[in-house]
């Protein structure tokens, strides 16, 4: 039983370090989104992300971001500014980034106009 442990304990210490590291021990990046992902044309959102370290603790590193839809919207590199450049509907993606670690994609929803269909309730 003790080999066991033995051998679970070195499985799991050799797991951590194939873990992802984009320097400075990042490990992860957390993204924090609006409430709405939706934009009209012309408007914009902001994104926020921190880069985390095994234990879970932010960690000093510059989070970059970027989407290949570049016809749909203009992601700032920097400061996650994401606007809308299109008066198409569509879904653009952005991802956040640290070195070579990548943040889950992050769809927007590009709407039209800003008419609602409500006013159109009740016409035949």
């Amino acid at each position: 039983m003790r080999h066991a442990m033995a051998l679970l304990t070195v499985a799991a210490a050799a797991a951590c370090s194939a873990l992802p590291d984009a320097g400075s021990g990042v490990v992860q990046l957390q993204v924090f989104k609006p409430d709405s992902l939706f934009l009209y044309p012309g408007s914009s959102l902001t994104l926020r992300a921190i880069a985390l370290n095994l234990n879970g603790d932010s960690v000093a590193a510059t989070v970059l971001w970027r989407t290949p839809d570049t016809a749909l919207v203009t992601v700032d590199a920097t400061s996650g500014l994401v606007t809308s450049r299109s008066d198409t509907g569509g879904t653009a993606r952005v991802q956040a980034s640290v070195g070579t670690l990548l943040s889950d994609i992050i769809s927007i929803r590009l709407r039209r106009d800003t008419t609602t269909v409500a006013g159109l309730r009740g016409r035949p």
